[in-house]
């Protein structure tokens, strides 16, 4: 059958279109599949000036503020407790009474000592008077022995010292009485020793401040029993120096912690901050170092510090060790309160007047540094000295002025020298991330102090 002629022009223009259609979505999948991509025109790395100045290098961590002195004392002497003359938040002087408890076992004790005292000395006294006697009696007989006639005197002195020795000769006898003599020296000297301790334990049951500071915690009441041991548990690398104390105010060097004693006193004037650092980090510190400290709850100030001490034991928490370190501020806030937390920065080196460049242009492998020269100039071999968070001191290789590339792996991206590649928003020639001018971009190199 043959088709009329409209008809065979609307097949012709169907089978074009279709043929039309077909080639569309071939060179379409050719340039998605085949086709090698080809580098944008506008692809080009950020480039930074070598500039002068000066770079720090520092470690980081936060702690919290702590008193660098504090006390839990408790009473020695075991007892009632019948008066507290404190309360929590009172600032009170070393040597104040805090609470005392019944004294009156204390005071019999003492009773029975000085009685003992008593009798003891009058021993001591009567074995004095039984050696002179003795001493008497032997120059008596040495006297007789050396007369040829003696008179009748003589004789019957003689006979009253016989009869004074009962039979003994001179010598035994002084030696008897020096022996006796000793003995009650000896029990006069416990006796006095025994008083010194019932009066302590008399004085005890009065708990005196051992320090200057604030009552932060109050660990019993009137009514309870308490008492009989002044021991206290320990906490680990908080660099400070507690006073435990008796009740007579004697100090020791034992940290201890809440609620070991009867109350627990801070001196709230002088202030640490106690602050864990990694291992990696713990050996980058040392006594003596500046640091800079700010408060979470005062987050606008920035403190001065000194590195007074690191521990020299590590604390493993789940596995990740660390040692305590402890700054001493130079200057408190008003404001500032133990327990808040603080964030330590530690300069661990500083070069002056050194070349620096950002950190992100300088390639790592093994022990090599390596930076790309800016405009094809291809990479050249650096050395590194101090090396900050921010920017690396170079030692050699470069000179001030030099222009080099940012390293990058695409547009808007640059990677450090671990090998971590963060985001660079709108960066350009000498430009940082998100548009701010690099120190020493472009002409001029201002100092800097690289972290």
């Amino acid at each position: 059958m043959v088709l009329p002629r409209h008809k065979l022009r609307g097949l012709s223009v169907l089978n074009v279109a279709l043929v039309a259609v077909v080639l569309a979505i071939a060179v379409t999948a050719y340039f998605l599949f085949f086709r090698t991509d080809q580098p944008a025109a506008s692809a080009t790395r950020p480039t930074v000036t070598v500039a002068r100045g000066e770079v720090t290098a520092s470690v980081s961590s936060s702690g919290t503020l702590q008193s660098s002195q504090t006390a839990s004392p408790q009473f020695e002497t075991s007892g009632t407790v019948t008066q507290i003359m404190v309360k929590v938040g009172q600032v009170v002087a070393k040597g104040t009474a805090i609470a005392k408890i019944d004294p009156a076992a204390a005071e019999r004790q003492l009773r029975i000592a000085e009685q003992n005292q008593i009798a003891s000395a009058n021993s001591v006294d009567a074995a004095e008077e039984s050696l002179s006697d003795a001493q008497d009696a032997a120059e008596a007989a040495e006297e007789a022995s050396a007369s040829p006639t003696p008179t009748t005197s003589d004789q019957q002195s003689n006979q009253n010292q016989t009869n004074q020795t009962q039979g003994q000769s001179p010598e035994v006898a002084v030696s008897n009485a020096e022996a006796s003599l000793a003995r009650a020296k000896a029990d006069k000297e416990q006796a006095d020793q025994d008083v010194e301790a019932a009066q302590a334990a008399v004085d005890a049951t009065t708990l005196k401040a051992p320090i200057a500071g604030t009552i932060t915690a109050i660990n019993g009441s009137v009514g309870s029993v308490t008492g009989g041991s002044s021991s206290g548990s320990g906490s680990a690398g908080t660099g400070s120096t507690s006073g435990q104390g008796s009740a007579a105010g004697t100090t020791s060097t034992t940290t201890t912690t809440s609620g070991s004693g009867f109350v627990d006193l801070a001196d709230l004037k002088s202030l640490q901050v106690v602050a864990a650092f990694a291992e990696a980090d713990a050996i980058k510190i040392k006594a003596g170092q500046s640091a800079t400290v700010t408060l979470n709850a005062e987050p606008g100030t920035t403190l001065t510090a000194s590195l007074a001490s690191v521990s020299p034991t590590p604390t493993t928490t789940n596995g990740v060790v660390s040692y305590s370190a402890t700054f001493s501020l130079t200057k408190i806030p008003a404001n500032a309160r133990i327990g808040q937390t603080a964030n330590v920065t530690v300069q661990t080196a500083k070069a002056a007047d050194a070349l620096y460049v950002p950190s992100t242009a300088i390639a790592t492998s093994g022990t090599t540094y390596t930076v790309t020269m800016a405009d094809g100039g291809g990479t050249r071999e650096v050395q590194v000295g101090v090396r900050g968070d921010s920017y690396t001191q170079i030692t050699s290789g470069l000179a001030e002025g030099d222009r080099i590339e940012l390293l990058q792996g695409s547009i808007g991206t640059a990677t450090n020298q671990n090998g971590r590649t963060g985001q660079f928003p709108g960066a350009g020639q000498g430009q940082l991330p998100g548009g701010g001018q690099l120190p020493g971009a472009g002409t001029g190199a201002g100092g800097n102090r690289g972290r």
